[in-house]
């Protein structure tokens, strides 16, 4: 299977990358040519020190779309509409596309009133400066968004929302946590749920439709609150019991 990891040259990528590159054929993707070529070079190297395999190549982003099987969407919250139109015409029907955006901000929460985000300001008196909040997007989710801009016949699944980049790089420290995926295509929810399996460790846990992703995004800022505040649990993630 080929994978094209949209944003493969950030934190969460680069785990991904690891994970998945050691048994599919991952194509590291950046806006820049060469410097997903480096990236990729970089984990190669990272798992040949491990005597680990390495499936790992790198390209332009929409080169890459148009190469892979799963397209995974792990950039920045406000690159989306850009990344999409650019990516757009490389889309084709029987790919699967799976979003891991989260939309956040430090210092203010904010609230969706049904028009345009409302922001509160929180009290520096009252809350650490690196506390993080889910800026909910108008439709609801990072994922629904993603979805409406998406060529017809593309389905999306939303998952990752609940693992750190760190855990993923960490290949001394087994981990034991599910993986929470929504999506509306049983197929494409499938292959997702798949991945989750191939990275030890991981196991997927169906959550419902795409709509879900209202729930599961958010998911990741308050993770990042527990690390913040809590030392023993740097790098919290979730099982469901």
């Amino acid at each position: 299977m080929k994978i094209a990891i949209l944003g493969g040259t950030g934190n969460i990528g680069k785990g991904f990358a690891l994970r998945w590159g050691q048994i599919h054929e991952v194509i590291v993707g950046s806006r820049e040519k060469d410097r997903a070529a480096e990236a990729a070079a970089e984990y190669t190297a990272f798992l040949k020190e491990r005597s680990l395999p390495s499936k790992i190549t790198g390209d332009e982003n929409k080169a890459a779309t148009e190469a892979a099987d799963i397209v995974v969407i792990a950039i920045r919250y406000d690159q989306i509409p850009a990344v999409l139109e650019h990516i757009k015409p490389a889309l084709c029907n029987g790919q699967t596309v799976l979003s891991v955006v989260v939309p956040m901000i430090k210092d203010r929460c904010y609230l969706n009133m049904g028009t345009e985000p409302v922001r509160i300001d929180v009290d520096p008196e009252e809350y650490n400066a690196d506390y993080f909040c889910y800026a909910v997007p108008k439709s609801g989710s990072a994922a629904k968004e993603i979805q409406a801009l998406l060529p017809d016949g593309i389905d999306l699944v939303a998952s990752f929302h609940n693992v750190s980049a760190k855990r993923l790089e960490d290949f001394d420290k087994p981990m034991n946590l599910d993986i929470a995926v929504c999506g509306n295509n049983k197929q494409t929810k499938d292959a997702v749920m798949q991945l989750v399996r191939d990275i030890p460790g991981l196991t997927p846990v169906d959550v419902g439709p795409l709509e879900a992703a209202a729930l599961t995004e958010p998911i990741t800022p308050l993770l990042l609150n527990v690390a913040k505040m809590n030392k023993e649990l740097r790098h919290a993630g979730i099982k469901f019991v």
